[in-house]
């Protein structure tokens, strides 16, 4: 593996736990408000679990374990309402990034390096690589993390007494 696949299989590993440290110990009331276009750090989770299989897992499964396959767009957000991600906890969701993740790292680490060089079609993307899909997987939890972390310092900012503005920490 490449030092960029290994350290997008490092930030892939390491999500689950820095997203459950991040959002597991906030107030329910924070986690599910929408801080961002309608968006809270709940509908973030909820999709990024979601997502997990259908947009990255499954997909790199298809182009390692067959020849040039064509890989069809799916539309999240209708999946995440499909799913009906406000009956889910917090908890349960992420597990359910957390469980998923160890089975598709694990496997992940267990292809020979020529296999992340297969190559597939996306109908909008285009041809690309398994080592493709792999660094757009960990730029998305990374996108989505960020994300996360914004939506709660625009909580807090609100209780900083102008501190942000003055202090350079």
């Amino acid at each position: 593996m490449r030092d960029t696949e290994r350290a997008s299989l490092a930030i892939l590993e390491a999500t689950p736990a820095i997203l459950r440290g991040l959002v597991a110990g906030l107030p329910g009331e924070i986690v599910a408000a929408n801080l961002d276009r309608d968006w809270s750090i709940k509908r973030i989770v909820a999709h990024m679990a979601d997502v997990d299989d259908a947009a990255f897992a499954s997909r790199l499964r298809r182009i390692v374990e067959e020849d040039a396959p064509q890989l069809p767009s799916i539309d999240p957000l209708a999946r995440l309402d499909a799913m009906d991600w406000p009956s889910y906890s917090v908890g349960s969701l992420l597990d359910s990034l957390r469980d998923g993740r160890a089975t598709s790292t694990g496997w992940l680490r267990g292809l020979p390096d020529e296999a992340l060089q297969r190559r597939g079609r996306h109908d909008a993307a285009g041809e690309l690589t398994a080592s493709n899909l792999l660094h757009y997987w960990a730029y998305h939890d990374l996108a989505h993390l960020r994300g996360i972390q914004r939506m709660v310092q625009s909580v807090l900012i609100h209780e900083t007494a102008g501190i942000s503005e003055t202090m350079d920490v």
